[in-house]
């Protein structure tokens, strides 16, 4: 337990309130930020600073460095040796050399990315009401946040669920179909590197051609709805009777466009769902 970790962040809110009017308005807002760094730890020396903790943030991710897909036999044959994670072929990821020993091995793994936990959540909203009709709506959001495709658990033909007795083949996700490295279509950058019937295990290492920006803005909620006047309700019995729609989930900003960021990594899971509702609220 020898260590040192500095923290430093801040969190606030401000709301605002005020009628004009038969205009109520309320806005609201909150913002969070938190970083560490790590100043000691009961670590060994290393060659390769880039390997040690002490100088980066907690659990900060380390993986290798994507310089794109191997393009033939000619460019594995010119390429530092890659043979750490078995034998490779062209099609599959082709990763930097760190430390100059002209072989890819896990002394090549330097930090990557932010961290899997935002440094960054805020949100924002408004609620207003005019005579019997009141409006209101939250954006929910989160920055400085980094998350890996999971290459095993979405590799396409295999079975990675280690737990089951069962033998469930993963399906080819359709983006992965629309963009992958094959013979006919020898792009360096495509989506998914060349498919294959068993797990590529120089292809499932955790490094940047899987990273992905995990920031986005979601509309979170959004309601409507009318206050039918006293006077109406009153030859009813009625004491108050509303009338409303509301949305969760409706709307979603992301540079991540495969599934929702909020799924990480894993678009296999069940998604976040967006839900309507319309309702009526009744007393007497």
């Amino acid at each position: 337990n020898v260590g040192k970790v500095r923290s430093t962040g801040f969190d606030g809110n401000v709301a605002f309130k005020q009628d004009i009017g038969n205009v109520s308005l309320t806005v609201r807002g909150n913002f969070t930020y938190s970083n560490n760094k790590i100043l000691a730890a009961d670590e060994a020396n290393s060659a390769y600073p880039y390997i040690r903790d002490t100088g980066y943030r907690v659990n900060q991710a380390k993986g290798l460095i994507a310089l794109g897909l191997f393009k033939d036999y000619d460019d594995i044959r010119n390429s530092p040796q890659q043979t750490e994670w078995g034998t490779v072929m062209p099609g599959d990821i082709k990763y930097k050399d760190i430390n100059g020993d002209d072989k890819i091995t896990e002394a090549d793994m330097v930090p990557i990315g932010y961290p899997t936990t935002p440094e960054i959540v805020y949100g924002f909203g408004l609620s207003t009401g005019y005579k019997g009709f009141d409006f209101s709506f939250f954006f929910q959001g989160l920055g400085r946040e980094s998350f890996w495709i999971d290459a095993k658990k979405t590799s396409p033909f295999v079975d990675t669920d280690d737990n089951s007795s069962i033998v469930s083949k993963n399906a080819l996700l359709k983006v992965y179909a629309d963009d992958h490295w094959s013979e006919d279509n020898r792009n360096v950058k495509a989506l998914w590197p060349r498919l294959s019937g068993t797990l590529v295990e120089n292809n499932i290492q955790r490094s940047t051609w899987f990273m992905r920006d995990g920031s986005f803005l979601r509309l979170k909620s959004v309601e409507l709805g009318y206050k039918v006047p006293d006077k109406y309700t009153r030859l009813a019995h009625i004491t108050n009777l509303r009338i409303y729609a509301s949305g969760t989930n409706l709307l979603t900003f992301s540079k991540f466009k495969l599934w929702d960021p909020e799924m990480a990594g894993d678009g296999m899971r069940y998604p976040v769902q967006r839900v309507y509702n319309l309702g009526i609220q009744l007393s007497f």
